[in-house]
């Protein structure tokens, strides 16, 4: 059965995606838009109760960051991206993201792509 949206809106201080599988709570920056971000951190809330979580770049949010670090030196001038709990995308916003999410899940891969989480 594939995994549907159920609602998604405001949870001050996330922007919270449930689904009939999980629960997905998105840490939205001051000032950024839902549909927007490119850059943010989401915790998984599965419905067996086991959390994940990981930090969702876009390909252009990785090369913003890559080049701010050439400049800065960090990371070899840039010359490398590492996150220990990072997903890339295609596209931005929240709706996109949640749909990697889901495509995760239904596959079966998303507790091989993002970590327990620990907080």
């Amino acid at each position: 059965m594939a995994t549907e949206i159920l609602s998604a809106g405001w949870e001050s201080p996330f922007y919270v995606v449930r689904t009939s599988a999980f629960d997905a709570f998105f840490l939205v920056g001051g000032g950024e838009h839902p549909d927007e971000v490119g850059n943010i951190d989401v915790e998984v809330r599965c419905a067996d109760g086991s959390r994940r979580s990981a930090t969702m770049f876009t390909l252009d949010e990785v090369d913003r960051i890559m080049r701010r670090r050439e400049s800065t030196g960090e990371c070899a001038g840039g010359s490398y991206f590492a996150v220990p709990d990072g997903l890339i995308v295609r596209e931005p916003g929240v709706p996109n993201m949640t749909a990697v999410l889901i495509a995760l899940h239904d596959s079966g891969e998303l507790t091989s792509h993002l970590p327990r989480w620990a907080g």
